[in-house]
């Protein structure tokens, strides 16, 4: 069965990731419709768009509502896979396994050796193993830059049982037990790292998406435009 396509975007959204994205889903993902939740840049049309007010004191909690909206939708298939618009699949797939890497302990650790100090951020994920811990469940770490399959209703039920606690992929790894490979993050950050060309997805931060290697690379790859970037529906 092919699952519908979830992106969740700012509402003053506009980036040129998005377009390459959709070219590489729509050459090598299967799915049964794309769905835009918040905002929707010009001269690219889903299947669906939701538009959202995104509401929240932080990132967290605007997605987190977001999230909410998109569980209750019955239009949306009841699994459905929730996408970055920096996720990049350069091969062809047919499915993908849960992936993770290592616990959210380690994330912490190793963020906090990398940038000297702690940050917001390590703090969101030390709250959230220590939540889960206190609740009797695993820490893996699912904060990987990768598509992840959602279940709707599972969803649903994890969002009830942590409230306002954050980074949702892995209170709902965890909350379902969902498993997984452990593999090394997707997400290429400088400028002069180059992929290999055996990646299966990649992922880029906007610096390196507009002015690295990375972002070349891809370009490179996916110069076709694809069906919704044009409005009469041709490619």
């Amino acid at each position: 069965m092919k699952y519908d396509i979830v992106y969740i975007l700012k509402n003053d959204y506009d980036s040129e990731e998005l377009r390459y994205s959709l070219r590489s889903v729509c050459r090598n993902f299967p799915y049964r419709k794309i769905w835009f939740y918040g905002g929707k840049p010009d001269g690219i049309e889903p299947d669906e768009y939701v538009e959202v007010i995104q509401e929240g004191r932080n990132n967290w909690e605007r997605v987190r509502n977001t999230i909410r909206l998109i569980c209750r939708n019955d239009e949306i298939t009841e699994d459905f896979w929730l996408f970055n618009d920096d996720f990049f699949i350069m091969k062809k797939v047919t499915d993908l396994e849960p992936m993770t890497q290592g616990t959210l302990e380690e994330l912490a650790q190793s963020l906090r050796k990398s940038r000297g100090r702690a940050t917001a951020y390590t703090s969101q994920i030390r709250r959230t193993a220590r939540t889960l811990r206190e609740r009797g469940y695993d820490t893996v770490d699912y904060a990987l830059h990768v598509p992840m399959l959602i279940n709707r209703r599972k969803a649903l039920q994890t969002l009830r049982e942590f409230g306002d606690c954050p980074m949702f992929r892995s209170l709902y790894g965890n909350h379902h037990r969902i498993g997984g490979t452990r593999v090394k993050d997707s997400k290429i950050s400088g400028l002069h790292r180059e992929p290999t060309g055996k990646e299966m997805i990649l992922s880029t931060s906007d610096e390196s998406f507009r002015d690295g290697a990375v972002g070349r690379y891809i370009r490179d790859k996916f110069k076709r435009k694809c069906k919704y970037e044009a409005i009469d529906g041709t490619e």
